[in-house]
């Protein structure tokens, strides 16, 4: 039993009536909460978690606290898990798992300090290590996180947190912590069972669920066959999301998420006694559908190959999997990174030390395709890295003379774990200092810049449309046959 695990920094709601300029943004886990007391994890009850020595290599002696996560949507596969009895853990399980780290609570110091700590004292290069520093980029206002809260939302995230600059660690909850998210979420406890119609005949219908202010509801969706076959029990706590309050108070298409094992309904009352009441939601943002993004917001989080335990990136195209990093041959002298072409680095010393070589068929596709690429139709809105999709597609607001896949050929290389301080709102040059491995993610434009994108991209299509009808036009000409007379 760990007595620290109880008092980590919980989160209040967020509501528009907060201006969220300036504030630290990262994106929210589904994964299991996890604090780390220097030899051993905890969860929020302080019960120790059985995880295997290697989860354990090269963490910092320190208080942290954190998310032991799995990956979008896999928060039942996450517990499953880390809430193993000791005699029935498998180790090779944990090579599925990251510990995300989001703060550090014996520290004293402010959030940026406590996060320039984190970066310095865990190595994301490690392959031995299975924590990493969660992202982090300060908001450019209402339309930015709006943005990025439709950004996680494409991805099949749970949201964004929102760190009040130069706050402290609360052992509470507290409001220099927010949550947003385009469903509320909340815990409710399982009064009764409805039966089901139609093709649910003989299996669950709906729970019948009470909040901890006694407010009854019921809630039917989210359900597969197996769990409306064995549904939670009477007496058990779920976790549903909803959109918004009815005028009577009750939630509104309240969805089925899962059972919280991990949580007692005396759990759930004692929390409610300091969390803001749910009578006073607000509505939610309206979510948009935006460009694709990889691993986690504002930073990569590589996974692990589940034989070899080493880290592979995740690709952010459709069109590629997930590969374990190679070396293939080259006349440079230097040593080739493991992550190859894939790799996430952009400091100049990691730059300089090793190389990164493309594939036989990306060079192909680089060099027949790179004069005559059609305009990307995101312009500079673009986040996607892909050394295919910048080798296919033209990005306006990049010099046309500069190759996109020459990272020399920037004008500067930052290091994504650096993190920039600024009294003034921070400028797109300091929001790519600010964990965004990409140069083009979590930028903000005005309404000149993109009517000026919407011209170079109208123009460039131009080019490309009449050097197009140049080449069919040439390929209908048939070639003249001279006949030649036998002697």
């Amino acid at each position: 039993m760990c007595t620290a695990a109880k008092q980590v920094l919980l989160a209040e709601t967020w509501s528009e009536d907060i201006d969220p300029t300036g504030w630290w943004m990262s994106e929210k886990l589904d994964g299991v909460r996890a604090y780390w007391n220097g030899s051993n994890f905890y969860s929020r009850q302080g019960n120790l978690f059985h995880v295997p020595d290697f989860f354990k290599v090269n963490l910092p002696k320190l208080p942290l606290d954190g998310e032991i996560w799995c990956g979008r949507g896999l928060f039942q596969k996450c517990i499953s898990i880390v809430k193993k009895q000791a005699n029935k853990v498998v180790p090779d399980d944990y090579k599925l798992l990251t510990y995300l780290v989001f703060d550090a609570p014996s520290h004293g110091g402010k959030y940026e300090d406590r996060v320039k700590w984190l970066q310095a004292n865990i190595s994301q290069d490690d392959d031995k290590c299975y924590a990493s520093v969660v992202g982090i980029k300060k908001c450019q206002g209402l339309a930015d996180l709006k943005q990025c809260l439709a950004d996680v939302n494409a991805a099949g995230g749970e949201g964004i947190m929102l760190r009040k600059p130069g706050s402290l660690y609360e052992t509470k909850r507290s409001s220099t912590l927010l949550k947003v998210k385009t469903f509320y979420d909340e815990e409710a406890l399982v009064v009764g069972h409805k039966p089901g119609k139609g093709n649910c005949t003989g299996m669950l219908g709906a729970l019948e669920c009470k909040l901890p202010n006694g407010k009854r509801f019921d809630v039917g969706s989210g359900f597969n066959m197996d769990q409306r076959r064995k549904p939670p029990k009477i007496g058990s706590v779920i976790t549903f999301k909803f959109q918004e309050l009815s005028n009577s108070g009750s939630p509104r298409f309240p969805v089925f998420l899962r059972i919280r094992t991990d949580l007692t309904w005396n759990d759930v009352l004692e929390a409610a006694k300091t969390k803001k009441p749910i009578s006073v939601i607000q509505k939610v943002i309206p979510s948009t559908k935006l460009s694709k993004q990889h691993s986690i917001l504002f930073s990569v989080i590589p996974s692990r190959d589940a034989k070899t335990g080493k880290k592979i990136i995740t690709s952010d195209d459709e069109c590629e999997q997930p590969t374990v990093a190679s070396s293939s041959k080259t006349t440079d002298t230097r040593e080739v990174c493991q992550y190859g072409e894939k790799c996430y680095r952009t400091n100049p010393d990691h730059l300089k030390q090793y190389q990164h070589p493309l594939s036989r068929r990306k060079r192909q596709v680089t060099k027949s395709k790179i004069e005559t690429k059609s305009p990307c139709k995101f312009g500079t809105k673009c986040n996607r890295q892909s050394s295919i999709h910048l080798a296919t597609y033209s990005h306006p607001s990049k010099s046309q003379s500069e190759d996109p896949l020459d990272i020399s050929a920037q004008e500067e290389i930052l290091d994504p774990h650096e993190l920039i301080e600024t009294e003034e709102p921070a400028s797109p040059t300091t929001t790519d200092n600010l964990l965004v491995n990409d140069k083009n993610k979590g930028r903000q434009f005005n309404d000149d810049d993109k009517d000026n994108d919407d011209e170079q991209q109208s123009s460039t299509r131009t080019k490309t449309n009449k050097r197009k009808r140049n080449l069919e036009e040439k390929s209908n000409i048939k070639p003249t046959r001279k006949r030649i007379k036998k002697s």
